[in-house]
């Protein structure tokens, strides 16, 4: 690509200034998933922002997950299961009723830092979210980049959540945060 004029670059930051509003936190919470939040700050000469305080970054990689789908365990089970695997269960909010699912809004799992993955069991296909997708799976599973990774629960190749199945996404949800210790 030859490089730019002045006014070609001015236009350019003007159009990147525009749409910076929509389009900056997918981009930062996309790196910050992938560890290349640094890389991405040096790039922009704004590596100052994240400071020194390495434990300011752990509390920003270690977010929210969210389980949703319909349960037979208890939300306590899970959370005791949750401790026992290492995980602070505070970090685990829970969905499981599958009627209130019908009317949950699946969009503030979108686009949004808070959360580091998605814990999915069986839902209903047509819910707040899915946009034009068949089912809010299917929407996350066409978009990774606007959502945190997707873990399904599943028992014989079902969605199921049961105690087996979420220690099976714990330990996939290890393997992300690529956590050797137990948090």
């Amino acid at each position: 690509m030859a490089h730019l004029t002045v006014q070609e670059l001015s236009d350019l930051c003007d159009a990147m200034m525009d749409r910076m509003g929509l389009e900056l936190l997918p981009a930062i919470t996309k790196a910050n998933r992938e560890d290349t939040l640094e890389d991405l700050l040096s790039s922009l000469g704004m590596e100052d922002l994240l400071g020194d305080n390495i434990e300011s970054r752990e509390d920003l990689i270690l977010g929210k997950v969210i389980v949703l789908g319909a349960s037979a365990v208890n939300v306590e089970k899970l959370r005791s299961t949750a401790k026992k695997m290492g995980f602070d269960p505070k970090r685990f909010e829970f969905q499981l009723d599958y009627s209130r699912l019908k009317h949950f809004n699946f969009g503030k799992v979108r686009n949004t830092m808070g959360y580091v993955a998605i814990f999915a069991g069986p839902m209903p296909h047509k819910t707040p979210g899915a946009e034009e997708a068949s089912s809010f799976l299917a929407r996350v599973e066409s978009n990774p980049d606007g959502y945190p990774p997707l873990i399904k629960l599943q028992a014989s190749n079902d969605l199921k959540i049961t105690n087996n199945s979420f220690k099976h996404a714990l330990g996939q949800l290890s393997q992300l945060e690529g956590t050797p210790t137990r948090r």
